[in-house]
């Protein structure tokens, strides 16, 4: 019967080794999980006399966001609205490159912030954020 016991262990002994071989361990598993990488969203812009194209643009919470505006026809500018110095002014044919983190849901302003002409006050768009 004493010879049963011994078996019987190094069974268990050799099983525990080879579970303990095959099952990484939770640092192991903790640093082979990756965070992927944020999300990149690219969108262009044309900057013409009192409009942006497109006007309103939709943008998945989380996202960034390269906006990549082009004065078409003379200078302008882009400002996102509630973001502290955020205005750009873009020469004619010029395009200059805005980057935004959408980290919260709802609807975000962004308009001229280089006085462009009589219509200035109405060019502006809107991002929704969901």
């Amino acid at each position: 019967m004493h010879s049963s016991r011994v078996i019987l262990a190094a069974f268990v002994f050799a099983l525990v080794l080879i579970l303990a071989a095959v099952r990484p361990s939770s640092t192991a598993a903790a640093a082979s999980v990756q965070t992927p990488a944020p999300a990149i969203q690219v969108i262009e812009l044309k900057a013409t006399k009192y409009e942006f194209t497109p006007g309103k643009v939709d943008i998945p919470i989380g996202t960034t966001v390269q906006f990549k505006i082009t004065a078409v026809d003379h200078d302008h500018g882009f400002e996102i609205e509630g973001v502290k110095d955020s205005c750009v002014t873009i020469k004619k044919g010029e395009t200059k490159t805005v980057e935004y983190k959408a980290t919260t849901a709802g609807k975000v302003s962004f308009k001229c912030c280089h006085l462009c002409g009589i219509g200035h006050g109405k060019m502006k768009g809107e991002m929704t954020v969901k």
